[in-house]
């Protein structure tokens, strides 16, 4: 493993090189067995949160003990974590979301 592309940040601070390979290692080896499964490693490792991103050409393990998420993505979660949009419900008073059928409207032979 070619560890000067490769480096560890835990809570804000990056670990020592032969820290980093071990992480590394065991954060390779659990998505091996467990593809995508961020919140299963960090869990293991106890960790409350983990991602991966690139940094100046380098792959950079993000992990965090806190319950504050890295400041560098506060307003952006990790994909893992994302819901789905959900549908918009119709306004009440519509049918599937058209607008209300008026009066006037019956009245001119229109729904």
């Amino acid at each position: 493993m070619e560890t000067g592309r490769l480096s560890v940040v835990r809570d804000g601070v990056e670990l020592a090189e032969e820290q980093a390979r071990a992480l590394w290692r065991a954060f390779s080896e659990h998505m091996e067995r467990s593809q995508g499964d961020l919140e299963g490693f960090a869990r293991d490792h106890g960790f409350v949160g983990a991602r991966t991103e690139r940094r100046r050409g380098k792959a950079v393990l993000l992990v965090w003990s806190s319950a504050s998420i890295p400041p560098s993505r506060r307003s952006d979660p990790p994909s893992a974590n994302r819901r789905a949009a959900k549908p918009r419900a119709a306004r009440p008073g519509t049918a599937k979301g058209r607008p209300p059928s008026t009066p006037a409207l019956r009245a001119a032979g229109r729904k």
